[in-house]
């Protein structure tokens, strides 16, 4: 929230002065998170000029529709839920031949470049780590890179991925289990604080974005 904060608002704040008509307020939105709405709408198409036209024009509708729309406590994931709903749409609407050959709804692809590199011996692990979490399914890799790229709580995942709490958190804990049985199985024992290597190793590319 480096942004907001540095010019005296609030999340709520700076949604309020959105809904009443701000363009500053809506510029400072955009500017603040679309990088991570781009780089989260590129896991679901790995199409740049989509995933950019897709952000344009949902915060032109945002902007259209301000004065319709609620309170929102977290502006992130309001987005993310917002930029998920209309990235399937335009992929059920996008004729097959201008996507690539095997593209499907939600792929969702995390490879060992979304990992910050710290140095060489980390490498392998890090190739490793991608490996596994790329063998979960769709929904699994998205509930990882939401709630550890994204740092999304479980209320906020449910949100965004349609679900109820205690089913987020049944994903999320079956996911992290495959991930630990696989680096086991690659020879690789320290899984006991995989949530805080994954946060860190996400956070760390996140802030190099």
């Amino acid at each position: 929230m480096k942004v907001v904060k540095e010019i005296g608002f609030d999340e709520a704040g700076l949604w309020r002065k959105f809904k009443s008509g701000s363009q500053d307020a809506l510029g400072i939105i955009f500017q603040h998170y679309f990088q991570e709405l781009y780089y989260y709408g590129l896991k679901i198409i790995p199409v740049s000029g989509i995933v950019k036209d897709v952000i344009q024009e949902m915060f032109v509708q945002l902007w259209d529709r301000r004065a319709t729309l609620g309170i929102v406590k977290n502006i992130k994931a309001y987005l993310l839920v917002t930029l998920r709903r209309e990235l399937i749409r335009t992929l059920k609407n996008t004729e097959p031949g201008l996507l690539d050959e095997g593209m499907k709804i939600n792929g969702f692809i995390i490879s060992a470049e979304d990992f910050i590199i710290e140095s060489e011996d980390r490498v392998e692990f890090n190739e490793k780590l991608a490996a596994s979490i790329q063998k979960l399914t769709a929904r699994q890799r998205e509930v990882i890179f939401l709630r550890f790229y994204n740092n999304l709580d479980f209320h906020e995942l449910a949100g965004v991925l349609g679900m109820n709490v205690q089913s987020v958190r049944n994903l999320l804990f079956r996911s992290l289990e495959k991930i630990r049985k696989d680096l086991r199985d690659f020879g690789l024992h320290k899984t006991d604080n995989l949530e805080i290597i994954l946060f860190h190793l996400f956070s760390k590319n996140h802030k190099n974005l």
